[in-house]
């Protein structure tokens, strides 16, 4: 290896810092290369994964009484945290954050827009007191978010796609960069070698027939936004034509539902579809969801509001086509007709374009992303990003 100069010291801050996590995700991958580039790595969080021993952490207290409010409370802890430093002049080169949670930082990954979705919301119902508890939860994060983005801090705003981009732009009172870092591709997971590999084995698992076309889609949470309810009823509305017209038996795979889950989906599935059973599954979460890929024969996600869904972008790596709404972020990875379809809102639209895509499209896909970043290439950007801050401040 050779030996890197020293760039500068950088403070990250996220409650939980873990592989899996869609905010860390890329941060995650990316932390190797960056160390190498000779960036000094201190990281504040509550929770995290096995990091890199050049990474100095910091375990800020927990509250995990407070549950789904708890990054509001690491949020609060670690402002005060990083204020209290300041003001002892310990100062870091850069300061990158997850969220639009902390005032004083340079850099800030933006992986939602809490705008966007009340906005969403008004037109789906909260039918749990968690749906309900996720509606406040968003009305705070639109407080913070607004203040973060008409505050007059110049930082560089770091957006997971063109359309959460777009959305933001109107909303910033000064002139601040806006550059696009999509979500890392994990390639040693997902890439089409996985069927070769997963398939054969995964299909007999879950006793899979030569007529059964089956449909994944993966979620360990948030399933009203997720769209899973229109997933049902468009695919139970056309299944008997599949069936009749096409000889396919479609089946659905649920994959990421948890037992917690699985006790408030199942009475509400009763109601939705009465016959589920016959053709759904719910699979608990997995460290290997790229199996489940390999089994399925298409990838269904219409989600009410995404700014990028790595996991379709993972499903598309895979060699699944891809049946999503025109959430922010499918313009990342999406080609229309090429590698996948985009689906109507209403479930009577859903379900006429999903046996359009049965009947002639599946035959002529060509499923593979059209574009995606690795690990080193989202370094790279970061440290091309620290650097421009650094320097464009006062000598």
């Amino acid at each position: 290896m050779v030996e890197s100069k020293q760039q500068g010291s950088v403070l990250w801050m996220d409650p939980c810092f873990q592989s899996g996590r869609p905010t860390t995700q890329s941060l995650f991958q990316a932390l190797p290369s960056l160390l190498d580039k000779g960036w000094q790595v201190e990281l504040w969080c509550l929770a995290h994964d096995q990091v890199d021993d050049r990474v100095k952490v910091v375990l800020l207290p927990r509250a995990a009484f407070l549950r789904l409010l708890e990054p509001l409370w690491f949020w609060l802890v670690a402002w005060c945290r990083l204020t209290w430093s300041r003001l002892r002049g310990v100062n870091w080169d850069i300061v990158h954050t997850t969220g639009p949670d902390i005032p004083g930082a340079d850099v800030m990954s933006l992986h939602f827009h809490n705008r966007t979705w009340i906005g969403l919301q008004s037109r789906e119902p909260a039918h749990s007191i968690k749906e309900r508890l996720r509606v406040f939860h968003t009305m705070i994060g639109w407080a913070q978010e607004t203040l973060t983005l008409n505050s007059k801090r110049w930082r560089v705003i770091l957006p997971v796609s063109e359309g959460l981009a777009t959305r933001i732009r109107p909303q910033l009172s000064v002139q601040k960069q806006v550059r696009v870092l999509p979500n890392v591709l994990d390639t040693s997971r997902f890439n089409p070698g996985v069927r070769t590999r997963w398939r054969d084995t995964l299909r007999e698992e879950i006793h899979a027939m030569p007529q059964d076309y089956i449909f994944v889609f993966v979620s360990t949470g948030h399933y009203q936004r997720k769209g899973l309810w229109h997933a049902v009823k468009a695919l139970n509305s056309c299944r008997l034509t599949a069936q009749e017209e096409l000889g396919l038996n479609l089946r659905f795979l649920v994959v990421g539902a948890g037992e917690r889950a699985q006790s408030s989906l199942i009475p509400r599935l009763d109601q939705t579809a009465a016959n589920w059973r016959e053709w759904l599954q719910l699979i608990p979460p997995t460290q290997q969801v790229e199996r489940w890929y390999a089994g399925a024969d298409a990838f269904l996600f219409p989600s009410l509001y995404e700014t990028f869904s790595l996991v379709a972008l993972e499903a598309s790596a895979c060699g699944l086509p891809l049946l999503i709404t025109a959430y922010d972020g499918h313009e990342m990875y999406l080609e229309e007709g090429v590698n996948g379809c985009i689906l109507p809102e209403d479930t009577e639209g859903m379900s006429t374009r999903i046996l359009q895509f049965l009947r002639k499209d599946r035959h002529q896909m060509n499923p593979g992303p059209a574009h995606f970043i690795q690990g080193e290439g989202y370094a790279d950007v970061l440290d091309q990003t620290y650097l421009e801050v650094m320097n464009s401040r006062p000598s």
